[in-house]
């Protein structure tokens, strides 16, 4: 593995606070929370990095880093409803000093809000809680939008546009449910996509909404597609994340879940150094900003100067956060 000391001691450090602080947290409902702090000041810089199998993860991941320049605070890594977690995945990060995110796929909602799931539930709740250590969790994320099998347009009963609705209760649902296991060192991630798709009244992003008592972040998913599709533009970050943010920093700190740019329809690099200081500036309650590393479409690693834009952006003191209480 290439490390990078001096950075990889600091990314060890402020998450071992991250964990620390948390223990102090009140959380939803009266339960003691143990999950992920919210920075006080700065945030959270990860990555989802494509691969196919959890040793191809991790050398891809540890690739990543190097490449960047830099211990990373979050590893994304997505899971099918019934597939068991934490893996070894979860381990290795845990061992590293970096916070594991479970984006974590849904069947049907009916299923969910039947019961006929919560055994499925249960198990993963117990197995979270045994792990101990804070993690996110990002169940059913994109929701608003039409090509999920969770998503509200999917999961509308014939004639009616109760698929927000289903999704409320199915998230509730799973939440209670670890929630009575005792796996309180969850940290919630609701996620919609950053437009809704169809984009009418009832597939709304706020219709979806939880409650606060269920949710501990909002993420979204924030992907400039350039001219890649025939309805897309070019659009610079602070423009994608406009919406989610305006509609719910005021309530919870916000996470940048998924987020990368085309390289056509304009200038990835320049894309990328334009985020920091759209943070810095505009958006104060970002407080993780997730990269999806996927090539050949979304990476950073498609010209020199995209990657030494990332490469500036991972160095800055911004995401070496200081760490404050939980919910803070």
């Amino acid at each position: 593995m290439n490390e990078h000391p001096r950075l990889s001691i600091v990314a060890l450090a402020f998450v071992a606070l991250a964990y620390a602080a948390a223990a102090a947290g009140g959380g939803a409902r009266g339960v003691d929370r143990t999950a992920v702090a919210v920075p006080a000041r700065g945030a959270y810089l990860g990555a989802y990095v494509r691969s196919t199998h959890w040793t191809q993860t991790a050398q891809r991941f540890s690739a990543f880093e190097a490449a960047v320049g830099r211990r990373l605070a979050i590893d994304n890594q997505f899971y099918s409803w019934s597939e068991g977690f934490p893996t070894p995945l979860q381990r290795l990060d845990r061992e590293q000093g970096r916070i594991s995110m479970i984006t974590w796929k849904s069947p049907p909602l009916d299923e969910i809000n039947s019961g006929s799931q919560d055994a499925v539930i249960t198990s993963h709740a117990d197995a979270i809680r045994d792990f101990g250590a804070p993690v996110f969790i990002r169940w059913g994320w994109e929701m608003n939008g039409d090509w999920s099998a969770w998503s509200g347009t999917d999961n509308n009963s014939y004639g009616r546009q109760d698929g927000p609705a289903k999704y409320v209760r199915a998230w509730r649902r799973i939440h209670d449910i670890f929630d009575r296991e005792g796996a309180t060192n969850v940290s919630w991630v609701w996620a919609p996509n950053a437009e809704s798709i169809p984009d009418v009244y009832w597939n709304r992003i706020s219709a979806y909404y939880p409650g606060d008592a269920y949710v501990d972040w909002v993420g979204l998913s924030a992907y400039n597609f350039g001219t890649t599709r025939a309805w897309s533009h070019w659009s610079p970050f602070a423009e994608i994340v406009r919406a989610v943010y305006d509609g719910y920093a005021a309530r919870k700190p916000i996470m940048v879940a998924e987020t990368a740019s085309t390289t056509i329809g304009g200038n990835q690099a320049r894309w990328i150094r334009q985020v920091l200081p759209a943070l810095r500036s505009r958006y104060p309650r970002i407080k993780a900003v997730v990269w999806f590393e996927h090539p050949p479409e979304w990476s950073v690693r498609s010209s020199a100067g995209s990657l030494a834009a990332f490469r500036s952006l991972a160095a800055t003191q911004f995401f070496d956060p200081m760490v404050g209480p939980a919910g803070s």
